[in-house]
């Protein structure tokens, strides 16, 4: 259920514990009818809006004071933030349902990880996580789970074996380069 009203977000968002998805959208906006037409019509896609979410649409002529908080200057455009309005992801853009559930769950788990909520941001890397490998995002979702799985365990080895995983599988992502123990995985 889409909320309008900032207000009513951040109380239900307060009882709820999830954080808010905020949309901002506005009239003739192409990449706002396309999330429409197709990738809120996506059933993982629906189930984890609703699941892990608050969600909020807001527009981003009429609505000027969230507009100015959070900077915001296009359309489609998403911004995860807690029940006090505090910014801890944010996305520019229209997305197909696959790239949009992967970055659902980067903006989940930039809200999950520093509460120390390491099983929970397990959990959301690896729902779905064979339709997630389609994405140009998965080596950022692999990334984040050797983050979460290091703070959870400490186990710098394990850390170490997925990053030269994801060197190995993506050669060509920004992540593989983050691999700094030398050319001798």
């Amino acid at each position: 259920m889409w909320l309008t009203d900032f207000g009513q977000a951040r109380s239900e968002s307060m009882k709820s514990r999830k954080p808010i998805m905020l949309q901002f959208e506005r009239e003739g906006c192409g990449g706002c009818k396309r999330l429409y037409e197709s990738t809120y019509k996506d059933n993982e896609v629906d189930k984890e809006l609703t699941e892990w979410f608050i969600l909020l649409r807001l527009d981003i002529l009429k609505d000027r004071e969230a507009r100015k908080e959070y900077s915001a200057y296009w359309t489609p455009s998403f911004y995860f933030t807690d029940y006090s309005g505090k910014l801890f992801y944010k996305f520019n853009g229209y997305l197909p349902p696959v790239e949009f559930g992967a970055m659902l769950r980067l903006a989940l788990c930039e809200y999950l990880i520093p509460k120390g909520r390491y099983d929970d941001a397990l959990s959301a890397l690896e729902s779905d996580a064979d339709g997630l490998t389609r994405s140009t995002l998965f080596p950022k979702l692999e990334l984040q789970k050797g983050i979460v799985l290091y703070l959870k365990h400490r186990d710098n080895k394990e850390f170490k074996n997925i990053m030269g995983d994801i060197r190995k599988k993506y050669p060509g992502s920004l992540e593989s380069y983050m691999y700094f123990w030398g050319d001798g995985i």
